[in-house]
Order: C-alpha cells, then sequence, then structure tokens
C-alpha cells in the first residue's frame, strides 16, 4: 500500500560533499535551478520501506532507518537554495550505520513537499 508517492531528487552524503563550495555557493541565486543532488526519479512510501525509482534505486526498509533530520548543514548548506532555505529545507536520513542521504521531494523552484514526507516518516518510525 503507497502512502505518499512523488517527484524526487537525491543523493548520498559522499557525493554531495564532493559539489565545490562555489557550486554550492552560486546554486542559490539562480531560481527554478534542481536542488544538490546525485540522482532524480520517483520516490514512494509503503509501510514498509521507502523506494527510489531512479538509475540507481534504492530499497530502504523502514526498520533500517536510524534517524530523520530536517535541515541544513556542512554537506547540504542554506547557501544552495534560494531565499537561503527559507521556504524549504532537506531532508537527511541515516541508515545502515554509517550511510546517509539527502532528499528533496516534490520540489517545483520555490518550495517541497518535504515536511509532509518528514512528518509522515518521523510518525511511522516511532
Amino acid at each position: 500500500m503507497t502512502i505518499l508517492e512523488g517527484q524526487v531528487y537525491w543523493g548520498y552524503n559522499y557525493a554531495l560533499n564532493d559539489k565545490s563550495s562555489f557550486m554550492k555557493g552560486v546554486m542559490g541565486l539562480f531560481s527554478f535551478t534542481p536542488p544538490l543532488h546525485q540522482y532524480s526519479g520517483r520516490a514512494i512510501l509503503t509501510k514498509s520501506e521507502l523506494l527510489f525509482l531512479v538509475d540507481c534505486e534504492l530499497s530502504l526498509p523502514l526498520y533500517r532507518i536510524e534517524e530523520v533530520y530536517m535541515g541544513f548543514d556542512e554537506i547540504f548548506p542554506a547557501s544552495s537554495v534560494k531565499n537561503l532555505g527559507l521556504f524549504w529545507q532537506p531532508l537527511r536520513v541515516k541508515f545502515n550505520g554509517d550511510q546517509t542521504i539527502y532528499i528533496v521531494f516534490d520540489y517545483n523552484g520555490i518550495y517541497t513537499n518535504n515536511q509532509i514526507w518528514f512528518t509522515t516518516l518521523k510518525e511511522m518510525l516511532q
């Protein structure tokens, strides 16, 4: 059963960390540019997993998720987002001990549905 489904931009922390500081700083200056990402496609949340349907498919069982956080950090800084993150912030999901992904759901150039996904994931993981 599908709980949520939407467009997604996501990437592993090590891939986004490799993006230059210049690139991270200049991305926020332009409207309607996609957020920092490694992959894009569709995301599906079911009662048992978070599934990313992209070139590099990822099936993440919910029981493996250790932390869900919404906000900026040194890897995904507010400077990389238009209006310094006034309208949205990325999700960070830690799983399997040492893996971290950054996620942006349903980005339309101005805002995202990250708050809906964040709240739903937090409720499901309690």
